[in-house]
């Protein structure tokens, strides 16, 4: 069998794996994310990745930023993220009330919004420069000076909708349980190479596979049956939206054949 590595190996290796994931999951500009993971500090947004063409849903997220960050502040910035989203939903668990937890004026201030709620806003704070992951304690979330005037509701703060609330989950179990056109599914990812490369862009940008699945399953042909395809803005419908529409037509009438 092969050797686990040894805790503080183990606990690197974990905190990069948690970071591609967050990362992939990104809902800030992804210049921000690496600058931010490389210790680079708080910079403007590049304006060129899939993000920032086609940014998500944005709302006031203030009070969750200022909930988020009092939490992390009251548990003394010891604690990893899956404990500290535990504490603002109010979990009931002996390892809260072994550390008296339950106790704090925080405890349960989130519990009216999901884990998966809480994981997102938390993600955008470290993306934002707001909250850093102390590797050496094993990813405690600890406060940045830039969270200070954020966590005295001195600034304003907007944050994206997280993804969890504004996606359809059976919509996406359908995207990718294979019921799906294959031959369209491949005529979609070459425009969209097509695309990239004309654009001299990575292909996620046009569209990620995710998205040109629940096309080739939903065939849509108006600009509104586009819009309902998980992945497709307005933006990025304006800019991408008439080729690929084209394309499906073609291919569901058998003109491409």
């Amino acid at each position: 069998l092969e050797e686990k590595p040894a805790g503080p190996l183990q606990d690197i290796e974990r905190h990069k794996l948690n970071a591609m994931g967050a990362f992939a999951e990104a809902q800030t500009c992804r210049r921000l994310v690496l600058l931010n993971y490389f210790g680079e500090g708080r910079q403007e947004p590049c304006g060129n990745c899939d993000i920032c063409l086609d940014p998500p849903k944005q709302y006031d997220g203030l009070m969750d930023a200022r909930k988020a960050l009092s939490t992390i502040y009251r548990v003394n910035q010891r604690f990893g993220m899956g404990y500290v989203v535990e504490v603002l939903r109010g979990a009931n668990n002996q390892r809260i009330r072994d550390m008296g937890h339950d106790k704090l004026p925080v405890y349960g201030i989130g519990r009216e919004q999901s884990h998966e709620h809480w994981v997102s806003v938390i993600r955008q704070l470290i993306h934002l420069g707001l909250v850093t992951q102390n590797i050496a304690q094993h990813s405690a979330l600890q406060l940045t000076e830039a969270a200070r005037p954020v966590l005295r509701g001195e600034v304003p703060l907007q944050l994206a909708v997280p993804r969890i609330v504004a996606l359809k989950p059976k919509a996406m179990q359908k995207s990718f349980g294979g019921n799906y056109d294959r031959k369209l599914f491949a005529k979609l990812r070459k425009l969209r190479k097509a695309i990239a490369d004309e654009e001299n862009i990575p292909p996620y940008v046009v569209f990620n596979d995710a998205t040109l699945i629940e096309m080739a399953e939903q065939s849509p042909l108006t600009a509104g049956e586009m819009l309902s395809v998980n992945g497709v803005g307005t933006r990025k419908l304006e800019r991408f939206g008439k080729e690929f529409m084209a394309l499906i037509r073609a291919h569901v009438d058998g003109d491409d054949e």
